[in-house]
């Protein structure tokens, strides 16, 4: 007997009713992998095959006759894509509806338990049963009934993952984007979205390069294909955001479909990058200050002994006007550099943030010094607008001369970039109700209206490539606002100008420069003791004391300045340098403060080195009078002590 035989009458008998047949198992679809049942107009079962009597864990007799709900669990179900479990809809009389009673097609998913207790889901799909090759009502239900329980628990945990998954993907604070072949963006993050300002509507199916900086698309394209050919790898790039903004940017790529899918993470570097050039913009100060502070001393002592001789030359009464205008130009020459140095010295060398009560003309006019002679070269001149009395506020001198010499820079290079007959940059100073008003305009281009919100952003810059850092006005308004103030940019005519205000303090006493206490006027004749290992500025002052009437010893170091110190010797004065090669007057001093306090209180201190902070400290720290380098002979009058009793 063939499979399905029982289930055809022959053709023109009236059909028997149907009735369970005791057939072997496997005469209904034996070769099925799938469960099958045949039910008759009843809803009953009349035969199955063995898949059937495996699933249900029942006998073939005890099969027969059942109703199919009653194999099944109530109430029957469908599950979705996603392998949520959802109750099929109730049919018109609002009861669960159940197949094999009309015979009609219906597809649906159950729970079946078996004998031994197990749980499995089932996907059932029910059709007419005819029997017989004719058409007509049919007899019958075929009932094909698949386990699913291993592929609904797949699904299940597929939909999880996927959820979890997404939740990681638009929970990231990196953008996480994918792109195409053609490197057209396929997916976008929320992150993604903040970074970039733009909609993911607005980038799905567009290529990348027209968010990138025009320097950054070639480097991005090699990127690109590269990871197309299935490399992992990462890059720095600049990305120009919907507002113009430009942002610096780290990628990591990756290749899930080679050749077909390219997958980014990209995260937003700008602060660490603005960080990273400020540290390395601090170590290059760094480094000058200490090269600065090294040459000084070699620098100032020259200048020292230039200075001194030729104030001997102009107090010589013989000399004839061009002669002693001569000297005056040499003295005046040596006075300017010494205030250069000092300025330079000033600038480069890295201090302790303090803010003190300063001078902001002061401040104005040492910044505007560094740059004088290049901007007299480039036929700039300088005009100063400046109140009197000086304004005055408590800051950290060095960040604010910092902030200017910047905006002079930067004046000073825009005014480069523009033809005309004469350029001007003015610098103004004035007190507005209980603010002070700073302003450096200068004649250049000026500033595109479109820049002016972003100028102050880090790495923003409108000169060429690898003429500036695009750090100077962003560290610029970090300084300003750690002083209480604000700092803008305004378009000027022509040219630009750029503001800064800070608070206004009205009282208080100015921080200046450790210098020598006051004294009583010398006696007629004085022994005094020169410690230099300069052999000018030694010669130099001992012509001068002797002019004056004093007695002069000259020493040409610390070994010898101890030697006749500590002698039989009596001084009145002791002129000691600070910096020698073999023992520094600041050991000397140490060693008298401690056993012979009679020479220590006659020290009158030299340096060439007037910025360092530690120096300064024990200059401080000592009461003694000091006279930098170089020096004018009416500070060395008043800064010697009296005779000894």
């Amino acid at each position: 007997m063939k499979p399905f035989d029982l289930l055809r009458p022959n053709r023109g008998a009236s059909p028997p009713p149907p009735a369970p047949v005791a057939a072997p198992a496997g005469e209904l679809g034996g070769f099925s992998p799938d469960a099958l049942l045949a039910l008759g107009s009843d809803g009953c079962v009349m035969q199955a095959n063995a898949a059937a009597i495996d699933l249900f864990g029942k006998p073939f007799e005890k099969l027969t006759g059942q109703r199919l709900d009653q194999l099944l669990d109530d109430p029957p179900a469908s599950t979705g894509s996603n392998g949520k479990w959802e109750p099929r809809p109730a049919n018109g009389n609002g009861a669960a509806r159940t197949a094999g009673v009309t015979g009609r097609a219906d597809r649906y998913d159950a729970r079946v338990t078996r004998a031994r207790g197990d749980e499995r889901i089932v996907s059932i799909v029910t059709g007419p049963l005819r029997l017989g090759d004719e058409e007509g009502a049919p007899s019958g239900t075929i009932v094909s009934i698949r386990d699913v329980s291993e592929e609904r628990r797949s699904l299940e945990e597929l939909a999880r993952s996927e959820a979890r998954y997404r939740h990681l993907f638009e929970g990231a604070n990196d953008a996480i984007m994918t792109f195409d072949s053609m490197g057209r963006f396929t997916t976008v993050n929320d992150a993604g979205e903040v970074l970039s300002g733009y909609a993911r509507e607005e980038l799905i199916g567009r290529f990348f390069g027209p968010l990138l900086a025009m320097e950054a698309l070639p480097r991005a394209i090699i990127e690109f294909r590269r990871a197309l050919s299935g490399n992992v790898g990462h890059f720095e790039t600049v990305i120009v955001r919907k507002d113009g903004e430009r942002r610096y940017m780290t990628v990591n790529y990756a290749c899930p479909q080679r050749s077909r899918e390219v997958l980014c993470v990209i995260r937003d570097a700008t602060e660490e990058k603005r960080l990273q050039q400020q540290l390395i913009q601090s170590e290059k100060m760094a480094a000058i200050g200490q090269l600065v502070s090294g040459v000084a001393h070699e620098v100032n002592n020259p200048l020292a002994s230039i200075s001194a001789f030729a104030q001997l030359m102009m107090a010589d009464r013989t000399l004839k006007p061009d002669q002693r205008h001569s000297m005056e130009v040499i003295s005046g020459e040596a006075r300017r550099a010494a205030r250069i140095v000092h300025n330079l010295l000033t600038f480069a060398r890295q201090h302790k943030a303090e803010k003190t009560l300063a001078d902001i003309n002061k401040v104005l006019d040492d910044s505007i010094e560094l740059r004088a002679y290049e901007l007299n070269v480039r036929g700039i001149r300088i005009e100063r607008e400046f109140d009197s009395p000086p304004p005055e506020t408590m800051a950290d001198i060095y960040q604010l001369q910092q902030v200017v010499l910047n905006l002079i820079t930067n004046a000073e290079q825009a005014m480069a970039a523009v033809d005309r007959p004469h350029h001007r940059l003015t610098l103004r100073c004035r007190t507005q109700g209980d603010t002070i008003r700073i302003e450096v305009e200068d004649t250049g281009p000026g500033i595109p209206p479109e820049s002016l919100d972003v100028i102050f952003n880090p790495f923003f810059t409108t000169k060429p490539t690898g003429q500036g850092t695009g750090l100077g006005l962003s560290i610029s308004l970090g300084i300003v606002s750690e002083h209480g103030g604000r700092i803008w940019a305004e378009r000027a005519n022509p040219g630009a100008r750029f503001c800064i205000e800070l608070p206004l303090v009205q009282t208080g006493k100015r921080a200046t420069t450790a210098g020598a206490p006051a004294v009583a006027q010398n006696a007629p004749s004085l022994r005094v003791l020169v410690v230099d290992d300069e052999e000018p500025i030694r010669m130099a002052l001992e012509r001068f004391l002797a002019s004056a009437g004093h007695e002069v010893v000259t020493v040409a170091s610390g070994s010898e300045a101890i030697w006749r110190g500590e002698g039989d010797e009596v001084f009145d004065a002791i002129l000691l340098d600070m910096r020698m090669p073999d023992v520094s007057g600041q050991q000397i001093f140490q060693r008298w403060s401690a056993d012979r306090p009679d020479l220590a209180e006659r020290v009158v201190f030299l340096t060439g080195d007037i910025v360092s902070a530690d120096l300064q400290q024990f200059l401080t720290s000592t009461g003694r009078p000091f006279l930098p380098k170089p020096f004018e002979f009416d500070a060395v009058v008043r800064a010697l002590p009296a005779r000894r009793p």
